[in-house]
């Protein structure tokens, strides 16, 4: 833990237990905060979110066996939205691992479980491996695309002295971008009559560069969710992250040139197995992997994002382009209006609680989503025109998110408001996580959206004429709940009252419960009234 802090670690999350009674002896010498979770779970997710909102790498501090398994889902998701995260964890005495002896917590092969969402799983068998290994973590998060790192630490192992203390180790330096592939990607930029711009969470820190290439090519910016906000959504170049929208994935269709960002296009994003894209692609990423898969480069460039941006930029300010910056405006006004043409009813219910909220929030609030069809929308309908601040995981897609990863969010940057938004069926596979945010005296609007199901499923079992088995199940009183754990609670009565519960929500001294219900008279009409004016 001492090396460990020198390291910048000042937080972990977790919940101890016999197997790691000296890592925390560890936590008291290196002066380091711990949150106790409720739940494994919880303490991964808090980790992601504390991740999220400071760029670090959140710590996780789990017991073996059940708290490894109950932490699966924030591993697999830090690793599938790519989130530095170090996961340490308890295991079984060395000489029993593999044995079957019944051994407490036991797992046949603890690494082996998290070895498909991690970047790699270890298990320590002496104290001597744990500086390089440590160092190896931290070239991942520092020098490669991040993901999380799981270090198993066996009972009889952790009481172990060691000789010296343990010192850091210098990561190695970001990739940088191949001269003659910039080149030739500005080239290909410039001469393109339809350019456009898709960038997905790897493009974090390149605005001041990408919003320099968009407006020298005229070209459209479309995001993914963790693209969101890098060009601010209010730019006239900006689609937003609407990717999910047929007419913008028209327009990435139509594009005869696609400088595509840090991202790695998942189906989770569009809802679609693949997106159409026929034009040439410049791909600019990090990992090698992604540069041979499903959208294969005609001009691929593995490098950090932010240099190769910046390298672009550059290229291209001494070459005219084709297009016109009229151009692309116009295509983005009329791809703007196509989106909004075609919202649904209930889409417009959504888009007048984010409106709503957005209101009160400023500029710098981060909203964690859970899934639900609220957040769904949020992707398109909720303006942002800062990166980092709207985080909903489209590709792993997990109940149940939004709470734990706000708590960790919020801790991470108690400077910088966050809010929680899901659905009456997530929250409750966390809503226990509510007694730590009390615990640590949270202010956190966390919003229910409440439509007595599973909605998204409901919806395509009635699509294919399927009975609605195990959709609808019946919620609890939320505000009693709430107040049961030491919450605030509010169930809205108006927009007014949604905005000023939101407001007082951030301020106050503890989580406030915001239940917001779909079948609400006052929202319907509060929306009509909104969509007249």
């Amino acid at each position: 833990m001492k090396l460990l802090s020198a390291y910048e670690v000042d937080t972990v999350f977790g919940m101890a237990g016999t197997m790691t009674l000296e890592l925390y002896r560890g936590i008291a010498l290196a002066g380091i905060r711990h949150v106790q979770c409720r739940n494994e779970q919880g303490a991964s997710l808090m980790a992601d979110g504390y991740s999220r909102a400071t760029g670090k790498p959140g710590v996780c501090t789990i017991i073996a066996g059940p708290g490894v398994t109950n932490a699966a889902t924030g591993i697999a998701q830090a690793y599938c939205d790519s989130q530095p995260m170090l996961v340490l964890s308890g295991a079984c005495a060395a000489p029993t691992q593999g044995k079957g002896w019944g051994a407490i917590h036991e797992l046949a092969d603890q690494a082996a479980v998290t070895a498909g969402f991690t970047a790699f799983s270890a298990m320590v068998r002496y104290p001597e491996e744990l500086p390089e290994l440590i160092a190896r973590a931290y070239g991942v998060f520092r020098s490669s695309r991040p993901r999380p790192v799981h270090l198993s630490l066996p009972r009889d192992v952790l009481p172990e002295s060691v000789a010296d203390d343990w010192q850091p180790r210098r990561a190695p330096s970001l990739p940088m971008p191949d001269p003659a592939a910039i080149e030739e990607a500005a080239d290909r930029l410039a001469r393109a009559r339809r350019p456009l711009i898709l960038v997905g969470g790897g493009a974090v820190g390149t605005g001041q560069a990408l919003t320099a290439i968009a407006e020298h090519l005229g070209a459209p910016v479309l995001s993914t969710n963790a693209g969101k906000g890098i060009l601010p959504e209010s730019h006239p170049l900006s689609m937003g992250a609407a990717i999910v929208r047929q007419p913008s994935q028209e327009a990435l269709a139509d594009a005869d040139v696609v400088l595509l960002v840090g991202s790695e296009v998942s189906a989770g994003d569009s809802f679609l197995p693949a997106l159409e894209i026929s034009g040439d692609i410049i791909r600019i990423d990090i990992d090698p992997t992604e540069l041979t898969s499903v959208y294969a480069a005609a001009v691929p460039i593995q490098a950090d994002a932010r240099a190769a941006m910046l390298a672009l930029s550059s290229a291209l300010s001494s070459r005219k382009p084709t297009a016109l910056r009229s151009e692309g405006e116009t295509r983005v006004r009329e791809v703007r209006a196509r989106n909004a043409a075609i919202m649904t009813e209930v889409e417009k219910l959504h888009a007048h609680v984010w409106k709503t909220v957005r209101s009160v929030l400023p500029a710098d609030a981060m909203v964690m989503g859970d899934a639900s069809q609220l957040v769904y929308s949020g992707s398109f309908a909720m303006p942002m025109d800062m990166e980092r601040c709207w985080y909903y995981s489209g590709t792993y897609c997990s109940l149940g998110v939004a709470l734990p990863m706000a708590i960790g969010a919020r801790i991470g940057a108690p400077h910088r408001p966050v809010i929680a938004v899901a659905g009456d069926g997530g929250i409750m596979f966390t809503i226990n996580e509510l007694a730590t945010a009390v615990e640590e005296r949270i202010a956190l609007p966390v919003i229910i959206w409440n439509n007595d199901a599973l909605k998204e499923i409901v919806d395509q079992m009635d699509q294919r004429q399927i009975p609605r088995i195990g959709v609808e199940p019946e919620s609890p009183d939320f505000m009693r709940l709430a107040e049961g754990f030491g919450c605030h609670a509010v169930r809205a009565t108006s927009s007014e009252h949604l905005a000023h519960s939101v407001r007082d929500a951030l301020l106050a001294d503890r989580p406030t419960v915001i239940e917001v219900r779909q079948d609400s008279p006052w929202l319907s009409l509060d929306a009509a009234r909104a969509g007249a004016a």
